[in-house]
């Protein structure tokens, strides 16, 4: 069940609490393209988009840990990289403090740019970068992520790491 309540200080806009199985372990945020959109359909998961025009449809809120796959943006230039829609987003400390990886979609023609809106996040949030891949991804790409992903939520979740952290 979902929850929309305003926020004060916010412009007044609407955030909607994703609650339960709404609120899934992958999110994500596509552009018009819609190459990150296409590329999420094709795994394995539920997942749920962050709003491409949130002053319009509201903000969403996360109640559950997550990994963010994202497109880069910027045509290869640092500023701009990382979309505004997910600096919005992550700019939410209760957002902000359940991601947990990162996976990053761009462009090969951007040369040392490629994927940068990852390491950024990756850097800012302090979680890792798991994989990039270009444009919509290959079959490869989605084989890798559905093998990867539930592999990355067994290691957040073993004792060993429950452990370590202590």
């Amino acid at each position: 069940m979902s929850v929309k309540r305003r926020f004060p200080g916010r412009a007044d806009r609407e955030v909607r609490v994703l609650e339960g199985q709404e609120s899934p372990d992958l999110l994500f945020f596509s552009s018009v393209s819609e190459n990150t959109r296409r590329f999420v359909e094709r795994l394995d998961r539920d997942a749920a988009r962050i709003p491409l025009r949130p002053r319009l449809d509201g903000m969403i809120r996360v109640t559950r840990p997550f990994v963010l796959v994202l497109p880069t943006y910027g045509g290869g230039e640092r500023s701009g990289a990382v979309p505004k829609q997910v600096i919005q987003f992550l700019n939410d400390p209760a957002n902000r403090a359940l991601i947990r990886g990162v996976i990053t979609a761009g462009n090969t023609n951007f040369g040392e740019h490629y994927c940068l809106a990852g390491p950024i996040i990756s850097a800012k949030c302090r979680v890792p970068e798991l994989y990039r891949f270009e444009l919509l991804g290959t079959g490869r790409d989605i084989a890798r992520v559905n093998e990867g992903i539930p592999e990355f939520w067994a290691r957040q979740t073993s004792p060993l790491n429950e452990k370590e952290i202590a």
